[in-house]
């Protein structure tokens, strides 16, 4: 039988990859027969992620700060020098460090779209020049419930994650041309460290209205898998939500 989710010599960018719902989807992508490239800041978290995947020797990794996005345009063209065009890409980078109203400000709010936003958006315009993106490629950013249902001291968070989901319209009919795919997955609560912080300041009952529970990395790497492979070529411009009952 024929696995329509393979990733069989496709080149997958990834970032986050040190931790969380990037490491779990580079662990999926190798398992699927990608080649992979994971960024994120961590190099021993990075490196350790290689060893989880299949075939470590075949995938390669990058330290980078997501919010030096000037450099960003250099990196990518480093790492399509270095090991090729690009396939698939999933922004998996984030952080979501709390703030209510009374300490938010524009230097916080900056801090929050740099990394949700702002990078998203100057990865996909660095790989769609000079042939670094092949056509027929899927880009996929990692959004959040948060973004339609906020929930205390996460509006920043909340803010950022809506600014991602507002822009696929737009770049998804500009890369029409060339087949290339741009969605995002908005997804509840997962089992991450950011999940465990979320609990010590979100809304206590927020679990009970998960119906089905906290979803597992795996589940999530899955929903992620399926994008970048072409077993869904015609899904663009959308928000697939993952809420497990929210």
């Amino acid at each position: 039988m024929i696995n329509p989710m393979t990733l069989d010599g496709k080149h997958i960018l990834i970032t986050g990859g040190s931790s969380g719902i990037g490491r779990e989807c580079a662990i999926r992508s190798s398992n699927l027969g990608a080649h992979v490239t994971i960024i994120a800041r961590n190099a021993e978290n990075l490196k350790e992620t290689i060893q989880l995947m299949s075939n470590p020797k075949c995938h390669t990794w990058y330290e980078f700060d997501l919010n030096e996005t000037e450099e960003i345009e250099t990196l990518i063209n480093r790492i399509v020098k270095e090991q090729g065009s690009v396939d698939g890409f999933c922004h998996a980078a984030g952080i979501s460090p709390v703030r209510t109203l009374k300490m938010l400000n524009n230097k916080f709010l900056e801090k929050m779209f740099r990394i949700h936003e702002y990078a998203f958006v100057e990865i996909i315009r660095s790989l769609s020049m000079k042939k670094n993106l092949n056509d027929g490629a899927s880009l996929i950013g990692i959004s959040s419930v948060a973004a339609r249902r906020g929930s205390f001291a996460h509006g920043a968070y909340s803010a950022a994650k809506a600014s991602m989901e507002g822009i696929l319209a737009s770049l998804a009919m500009e890369l029409s041309s060339r087949r290339i795919r741009i969605n995002a997955v908005s997804f509840g609560m997962v089992d991450t460290n950011m999940y465990q912080d979320f609990l010590n300041y979100g809304d206590e009952n927020s679990l009970e209205k998960q119906y089905l529970g906290v979803i597992d990395l795996e589940s999530a790497a899955n929903m992620i898998t399926f994008l970048l492979s072409d077993a869904c070529k015609y899904i663009t411009a959308s928000t697939i939500p993952v809420w497990a009952g929210v």
